[in-house]
């Protein structure tokens, strides 16, 4: 199989920008790792490829389910992965990841044995009484697993709900599966050649804030407003993605509209934080500075020529 090409790190670095180019330079098909952009109808806030982008390169793992879909999973992800990937190799085309998630980046690439498989009984046990009470379930899970307490904030029920039931089924907090990753990174499932994208923080954020308000401009709140017209509860896991979770606040009354945009932009600007430690923990990942975009591209353009072309030659 061709080494796969990673594309990675926190939001608003031109990564998809930089699939796009790479892939039409040299015949690769985009594979979205992205834990948003996999539901239908959540567009503009996952910052979906357009109907343009996607006639340039051909892009899969893209709206492949609905948003009120609750048994999708990670490993329902990492399985949709496989298969993509087994074509791409039996049609000899290079594949290119590229996203910000990641935990999907990590099952499709790494051996996950380190990680507990969910138990659906308790883990409807625990959501109903994360509903029931959420800051009283936030504190308890932080009293018994400090770092997660840390990490995590109360309104971000998946990973709380997650960190509880790793704990009641294994005994050990969630925190401390973290210190199996290294031991992971040697046990690769795919060859793969990694990329992270960053910026000096005072331009990321920038690039951050301006990202919102170009959502907002290109229909976010009307996107919003179709998906609870829908129906789509407040409390799915895909609804409390970042942009929909605060703009059904603003819909219900509880802030204002311009209180909900500023409240998306320090959201995102804390995730991207968290995608940043994330992907530093990978010590393969080769890094470049995109303040100055266009040098930083022929330098990856360059780096990818090395590790992947050439070495087919």
């Amino acid at each position: 199989m061709k080494p796969l090409l990673l594309i990675c790190g926190p939001t608003a670095c031109h990564k998809s920008e930089t699939a796009l180019r790479i892939a039409e330079k040299w015949g690769g098909e985009i594979l979205s790792i992205d834990s948003v952009a996999v539901y239908r109808g959540m567009d503009i806030g996952s910052a979906k490829p357009d109907p343009a982008e996607r006639q340039r390169v051909p892009h899969h793992l893209i709206d492949i389910v609905d948003p009120n879909d609750t048994s999708f999973s990670v490993a329902a992800f990492q399985q949709a992965a496989d298969e993509v990937l087994r074509d791409l190799d039996r049609r000899n085309v290079q594949p290119i990841l590229v996203g910000g998630s990641g935990l999907y980046c990590d099952a499709v690439l790494e051996d996950m044995g380190y990680a507990l498989p969910s138990d659906k009984a308790l883990r409807n046990r625990l959501e109903q009484a994360y509903d029931d009470d959420p800051q009283a379930f936030f504190e308890r899970m932080a009293e018994d697993d400090g770092p997660s307490g840390q990490k995590l904030h109360v309104n971000d029920k998946k990973r709380v709900v997650r960190a509880r039931e790793v704990l009641l089924l294994s005994g050990k907090p969630f925190s401390a599966f973290n210190q199996a990753y290294l031991a992971a990174q040697r046990n690769s499932r795919y060859p793969a050649v990694r990329i992270g994208l960053n910026m000096p923080r005072e331009k990321l954020y920038a690039g951050i804030d301006r990202r919102v308000d170009r959502m907002m401009a290109q229909g976010l709140l009307e996107e919003v407003k179709g998906l609870k017209a829908k129906g789509y509860d407040r409390k799915l896991p895909a609804m409390q993605a970042i942009g929909y979770a605060q703009l059904l606040a603003y819909l219900e009354g509880e802030v204002s509209l311009e209180t909900a945009v500023e409240n998306i932009k320090r959201a995102t600007r804390q995730f991207a934080k968290r995608q940043l430690t994330w992907f530093r923990r990978d010590e393969r990942i080769r890094w470049f500075d995109c303040e100055n975009y266009e040098e930083a591209y022929r330098e990856i353009e360059r780096y990818v020529k090395e590790t992947i072309y050439d070495r087919r030659a």
